[in-house]
């Protein structure tokens, strides 16, 4: 009969092989956040050093820490955040009322890129938006010279605007319900959050926190700035925008165009009228542990 330290050092083991396929290596706040079941923080230090793993926070000389690789692909990630085109880019993003929340995921939102490497963006819109703000999330990323080109594999420091979410269907769907797309919710870092989108958000995916019972915020976090100076001075166009009768058309001559140039693509993405996955390749399909 397997015991009940040696069950909790089996879930262990799987926490730090998730990390492993990304080569990253997790604090201990990261790897309590995803231990599988309840567990106190105290008997999870004592797990840690069974397991010999030294959170990078920690100490610089754990064997399993390469400290030259946690701080490159950390440099490397703010260097991509602080250039001038995607500084801009997020501002102009701000702006747009049909934009609710604009979040960083994938290993940029871990601090864990590499040269090679996009900055992946989750968008959320306002209700029966989601096809407007598509189109000016893309043409503004095109006009700014952040449009990743299609088909291409590497795309180094463009945005991947890969998910969006209109906000009246913020529910992951159940195909989607997976171990991955949890990490990446609860990874995933807000930069833009209006009307208090982020928390719906995590309301309507309670799910993650069956999976990741520790996950669960004590705390709600408060949207972060969205620099409301710059709307200030846009506020005519928001006015002009947030007009139905012309907003309506708009969305539907956009989504009818849209969905002809998706159609001559689509592989096994999921497209409907609430949600955009452009994921070609489901990788939490592919991870095996």
């Amino acid at each position: 009969m397997v015991s009940y330290s040696t069950k909790m050092e089996q879930k262990l083991k799987k926490v730090l092989q998730y990390f492993s396929l990304f080569n990253y290596y997790p604090t201990f706040d990261e790897i309590y956040t995803f231990f599988p079941v309840k567990i106190d923080k105290k008997t999870l230090i004592e797990l840690l050093k069974r397991q010999k793993y030294t959170p990078p926070e920690y100490s610089i000389s754990s064997p399993l820490v390469i400290p030259t690789e946690v701080e490159g692909s950390s440099q490397i990630s703010k260097r991509k955040l602080s250039s001038w085109r995607y500084k801009v880019y997020i501002k102009w993003l701000s702006i747009f009322p049909q934009i609710k929340l604009v979040g960083l995921s994938g290993s940029i939102a871990m601090m864990n890129a590499d040269l090679d490497d996009d900055i992946d963006l989750f968008i959320i819109t306002a209700k029966n938006r989601l096809f407007t703000a598509r189109f000016l999330a893309t043409t503004l990323a095109f006009i700014i010279g952040l449009k990743r080109g299609i088909g291409l594999e590497k795309a180094p420091n463009k945005v991947c605007l890969n998910l969006f979410f209109d906000e009246s269907k913020l529910t992951v769907p159940k195909i989607k319900k997976t171990e991955f797309v949890a990490h990446e919710i609860l990874q995933m870092k807000p930069i833009i959050s209006k009307g208090n989108v982020y928390q719906q958000f995590l309301k309507a995916n309670r799910w993650v926190f069956k999976l990741f019972p520790n996950a669960v915020p004590s705390v709600i976090p408060s949207d972060p700035p969205t620099g409301g100076e710059s709307r200030d001075l846009f506020r005519k166009i928001s006015h002009f925008v947030r007009n139905d009768k012309i907003s309506n058309y708009f969305e539907k001559l956009l989504k009818n165009l849209q969905l002809k140039l998706i159609n001559r693509h689509q592989t096994t993405e999921i497209i409907t009228a609430s949600q955009l996955w452009f994921h070609p390749v489901d990788f939490g399909k592919k991870m095996k542990f």
